[in-house]
């Protein structure tokens, strides 16, 4: 069920989103916190190939540890933009309407 190449890979599904957030969020601190806290980058590398062996559990696709790594980065690059859009700090940033 894999993409050929060039070809895009099906979205994310609700339920494939629901378990990457339920799998990052327990390992954010070793993936994204502090560097006293963080994990080195092979040991990061094992945990996104857990994230995503969870994630294609559900069996939509057999998606790459990259793709859910990207998934996650888009997921936090978004609900930062539109909090900051709701609260208006986009232009206090210096970024000015977007």
């Amino acid at each position: 069920m894999a993409c050929a190449s060039g070809e895009r890979a099906p979205a994310f599904t609700a339920q494939e989103l629901e378990k990457l957030v339920d799998g990052v969020l327990p390992q954010y601190t070793l993936l994204y916190g502090p560097p006293d806290q963080q994990v080195s980058a092979h040991q990061k590398k094992d945990i996104w190939r857990a994230i995503t062996k969870d994630v294609r559990t559900l069996g939509v696709i057999q998606r790459r540890s990259t793709h859910c790594r990207k998934r996650w980065e888009d997921i936090c690059r978004w609900s930062k933009k539109t909090a900051e859009a709701q609260l208006g700090m986009a232009s206090q940033r210096g970024r000015g309407a977007r």
